[in-house]
């Protein structure tokens, strides 16, 4: 008789499915999986906007339809995204905070 008796009991089967945890990453727009799908409505307007997309290195999927509306949505989305502002220095634990506070940065933000 062993002393442990959980050793000849069959494996149980796992709770949770690897695919739970799997996650799919979003397709960035204008990428190869996510081309950027327009619908112009001139020759001209699809000049335009086809070497506003290549000089950006972006992909994108142009129809033209005369009796259609023009979509370009995605385009104006894309081009009016902002950056967002990073300060390159990090407070040092005795420096003031950079929140404006007149506390030191280990006492306000810190903590």
């Amino acid at each position: 008789m062993s002393r442990y008796p959980h050793k000849n009991l069959p494996l149980k089967k796992p709770k949770f499915d690897s695919k739970v945890f799997e996650t799919k990453k979003p397709s960035r727009l204008a990428s190869k999986r996510a081309p950027l799908k327009l619908t112009v409505n001139s020759e001209s307007k699809r000049a335009e906007v086809e070497a506003t997309c290549k000089a950006r290195g972006w992909i994108c999927q142009i129809d033209f339809a005369v009796d259609n509306k023009e979509d370009i949505s995605e385009l104006t989305f894309l081009l009016d995204k902002h950056v967002v502002a990073t300060s390159t220095r990090l407070a040092g634990r005795n420096d003031p905070c950079p929140c404006g506070s007149t506390k030191k940065y280990k006492q306000c933000c810190a903590a």
